[in-house]
């Protein structure tokens, strides 16, 4: 069998649905904005506000997509002529959404109309109280909506505004009112709305799809000085966005404190070579001090309190590391991990992140710890809680309780059986013909079944896997020492495709995951 077809067996796919979903860029439809529900009161009380000459502000959020979503917004304004003022909430002392002593603020600063952007849907009492104080607020969100719906002036949703039965990104619901707005969808916001679907990691299907490729193909072709001075690589994918971009904007909303955090969306609505290096480099040394912080958390933790069935522990750290802190523990530990903190806004609460894999679900968790939880939220393998500080020792005693009753479980993935000689540049370009990967449409795992591991070679004093196919192409596993690995003769390993490039000569590499021994 092909690799093509091997493809299309794993994606459950056939010829027609393929060619359905890999059409050319140009052949590409977004959505009429003006068929959205409620389009048409937003563009009249938008252009009336214009027209008055009304101060508008709009309220994002400190994550990737309410920063892309900002952006949108405050990027569409400067095209219309009319600049607007924005602002990001810091994590630390705004906490998320629109609140009622930020509301408060707004009016005393003479605004007369919010725009909320990647918040605001269920932000019913700040909402209540802008209206109390003559301000309209109009919501532009993605999270999920209560059944009384908010007394904002208009809203756009996917849900509520009956766009589709998929979740779009904040950023894409910005990117349906700009293209309200503008009369047309404009080349760079529609790839910040890309950005922001993979950064929130909404599901790769229908029209988040349709954006993420064109937002890819657009970097591509005009290498936006902002988004490629964030980049590490000169090949562009969809994971250019989610694994590169997005992680350092998100560092600044984990680790800044002040409004500074703002000096994101000046970074990508500016046009100036000076403003953006220099702002640039202060995101990338954040995002290196992220990395650093994580790192010495996790090696300074007490060994006797990392061992066991499951991990909890109350750590005196940014509330925006926990979950980097907890997925670390969880790949080295093998175990369900949850970090608490002190609410920055009430030290009688810890706020936390969870993370587990197969085997032990967080939702279930919740569910069976909820008499602890104030608040909580997530998925089956994430998840945040707030709990009491006083109930600590016992919510962990009965969180550990509940690890050792489900362990976590090794599944061998579903994969695409690969040879050897298959992991070539010709198969390569056919698994990006299938692009883009995400949730909902992964990345396909592949195995290359019964190899020896006499065969195998390894770098950093036998700390990681690389082992050379050809000459432009090898086997690449970080973290699986030689130790470990060589106590099997034979293993099968699991792992994706990666191009690299190094000195201008790509590499096609066999990115190994795991592997199981035979």
């Amino acid at each position: 069998m092909d690799f093509k077809q091997k493809l299309l067996d794993y994606f459950a796919l056939d010829e027609s649905a393929f060619n359905e979903m890999s059409k050319p860029i140009e052949e590409i439809k977004l959505l009429d904005p003006n068929s959205i529900e409620s389009m048409a009161k937003i563009k009249e009380r938008i252009f009336r506000a214009i027209e008055n000459k009304e101060k508008i502000l709009v309220y994002g959020d400190y994550d990737c997509d309410g920063v892309s979503a900002t952006t949108i917004m405050v990027k569409t304004f400067e095209k219309l002529g009319y600049p607007v003022s924005y602002y990001i909430p810091i994590r630390y002392s705004d906490g998320y959404g629109l609140n009622v002593k930020n509301v408060i603020k707004i009016k005393e600063a003479g605004f007369n109309l919010i725009i909320t952007v990647d918040n605001g849907i269920a932000q019913d009492e700040a909402i209540k109280k802008a209206n109390e104080l003559n301000m309209d607020v109009i919501v532009v969100d993605h999270h999920e909506a209560p059944e009384v719906p908010v007394p904002a002036y208009a809203v756009i949703h996917p849900i509520v505004s009956h766009i589709s039965d998929i979740y779009g990104s904040g950023g894409y619901m910005a990117l349906f009112l700009s293209a309200g707005l503008l009369g047309y969808y404009d080349d760079y916001l529609v790839t910040i709305g890309g950005m922001s679907v993979i950064s929130d990691m909404m599901e790769l299907k229908g029209y988040n799809r349709d954006v993420v490729r064109l937002a890819v193909n657009n970097l591509k072709k005009h290498q936006y000085k902002a988004l490629i001075s964030l980049t590490d690589s000169p090949i562009i994918t969809e994971k250019t966005f989610g694994l590169e971009i997005a992680p350092k904007i998100n560092a600044i909303g984990r680790l800044v404190e002040d409004k500074n955090i703002n000096l994101l969306v000046k970074y990508l609505i500016s046009e100036n070579p000076d403003e953006i290096y220099k702002i640039s480099c202060w995101i990338k040394n954040n995002n290196e001090l992220r990395k650093t912080l994580t790192k010495e958390a996790v090696e300074n933790l007490p060994k006797d309190e990392i061992e066991g069935d499951g991990i909890v522990l109350k750590l005196d750290i940014k509330e925006g590391l926990l979950g980097l802190i907890a997925n670390r523990l969880l790949n080295e530990k093998n175990v369900p991990v949850i970090i608490l903190t002190e609410d920055s806004t009430d030290k009688t609460f810890l706020k936390g992140s969870i993370r587990s894999k197969e085997g032990f679900n967080v939702q279930k968790a919740f569910e069976s710890l909820s008499k602890y939880m104030v608040a909580g939220g997530g998925h089956a393998m994430a998840g945040g809680a707030t709990i009491k500080a006083e109930d600590f020792e016992n919510f962990k005693h009965d969180f550990i309780e509940l690890c050792k009753e489900h362990k976590l479980t090794k599944v061998e993935p579903p994969s695409v059986e690969l040879s050897i000689l298959d992991v070539n540049f010709q198969n390569y370009e056919i698994l990006r013909e299938f692009a883009p990967f995400g949730v909902g449409f992964p990345e396909p795992v592949f195995s290359i079944r019964n190899l020896p591991t006499k065969s195998l070679q390894f770098i950093s004093f036998g700390k990681h896997i690389s082992t050379p196919i050809s000459i432009n192409s090898k086997l690449l596993g970080f973290n699986f020492p030689e130790s470990d690995v060589k106590s099997h003769q034979i293993i099968d390993v699991f792992g994706n495709l990666n191009m690299s490039s190094f000195r201008d000569k790509l590499t096609l590499e066999f990115r190994i995951s795991d592997f199981i021994a035979k």
